[in-house]
C-alpha cells in the first residue's frame, strides 16, 4: 500500500462533516456559489484530520502496522521505528486541541470524538496482546518519539492522561519505563529522557528527577543566548535545533 492508498482507507472510515471535507478541498476548487467559504479554522481541521485520521483509525482498529507505508532513504532501514514516530509526534501535537472542552458545536463534539479514538489507539499501542503494540525498545529511535507521546500526554492531562483506564496507564507505563536502557546522546537527546520521566511523573508513576535535572543543568550551560542553545556544546543555526530544543525544554520546566 502506497500513502495516497493508506489516506484513502482512513478518510473513508471517519465521518467528516460537510463544513470540513469542504475545507480539505478549498485549494484545489472554488467553492460552489452561495456556499459559505471555509474559514480559516475550517481549513487547519481539515488539515490536522487528514494527518491524524489515518494514523488513528488504523492503530485504534490494530491494523497501524498491516497498512502503513514505510518510505525511507534507501538503507535506512526504519520500519521497526515508523509506527512509533508516526504516534508520538501526532499526539504531541494534537493533544492541545483535543484538551480544549468538548461542546455541543460541531468543533466541540469533534473533538470528543477524537479523544476518543485516541484513547483507543494507545491503547493498542501501548499493549503487548495487541497486533500493533509498538517498539518502545529496539534501536535508539523509540526514546525520541516515547518523549513525544509524553509531551502530548503531558499537554492533555484532563482529556488523555485522566481518561486512561488502568490497564491501559499500566501498560503505558511499562512502555515508557523501558525506554530508560536508550542512552541519549550528549545533546537534545537529553531532553528526551527527561520527558520520558516527566511523563512518568504525571501519570503517578516512579520517575527518575536526576535525568530531569540533568538535562535542564545541562541546556543551561549550552545556552549561547539571544533566546538560543546548542545542540549539546556546539550551536547550530537550524530548524532542527529549534524545533526540538526550545519546545522540549519548555515542556520539561
Amino acid at each position: 500500500m502506497d500513502r495516497r492508498e493508506f489516506l484513502k482507507t482512513a478518510s473513508a472510515a471517519s465521518a467528516a462533516s460537510a463544513a470540513w471535507q469542504a475545507a480539505a478541498n478549498a485549494d484545489q476548487r472554488p467553492a460552489p456559489p452561495g456556499a459559505a467559504a471555509p474559514t480559516d479554522r475550517d481549513v487547519w481541521i481539515a488539515v490536522m484530520r487528514r494527518l491524524a485520521d489515518p494514523v488513528l483509525t488504523h492503530l485504534a482498529n490494530g491494523t497501524l502496522k498491516a497498512r502503513l507505508p514505510v518510505e525511507q532513504a534507501e538503507g535506512a532501514n526504519r520500519r521497526n521505528v515508523t509506527h512509533l514516530e508516526a504516534l508520538g509526534r501526532l499526539m504531541a501535537g494534537l493533544a492541545p486541541w483535543i484538551e480544549l472542552p468538548a461542546d455541543g458545536s460541531p468543533e466541540g463534539r469533534l473533538r470528543a470524538d477524537y479523544a476518543t479514538l485516541a484513547h483507543r489507539a494507545i491503547a493498542r499501542a501501548v499493549d503487548p496482546a495487541s497486533p500493533d503494540f509498538l517498539n518502545f525498545t529496539r534501536d535508539r529511535q523509540p526514546l525520541v518519539d516515547a518523549a513525544f507521546l509524553a509531551q502530548g500526554i503531558l499537554r492533555a492531562p484532563r482529556t488523555l492522561r485522566d481518561g486512561f483506564d488502568a490497564t491501559t496507564k499500566r501498560h503505558l507505563v511499562a512502555a515508557l519505563e523501558s525506554t530508560r536502557p536508550i542512552v541519549p546522546g550528549f545533546n537534545n537527546s537529553l531532553l528526551f529522557s527527561a520527558m520520558v520521566e516527566a511523563g512518568l511523573k504525571s501519570l503517578g508513576a516512579g520517575w527518575d528527577p536526576t535525568r530531569v535535572d540533568y538535562a535542564v543543568r545541562q541546556h543551561e550551560q549550552w545556552y549561547k543566548g539571544d533566546g538560543a542553545y546548542g545542540d549539546g556544546p556546539e550551536f547550530h543555526w537550524d530548524f532542527y535545533g529549534r524545533f526540538l530544543d526550545v519546545p522540549t525544554s519548555l515542556s520539561v520546566a
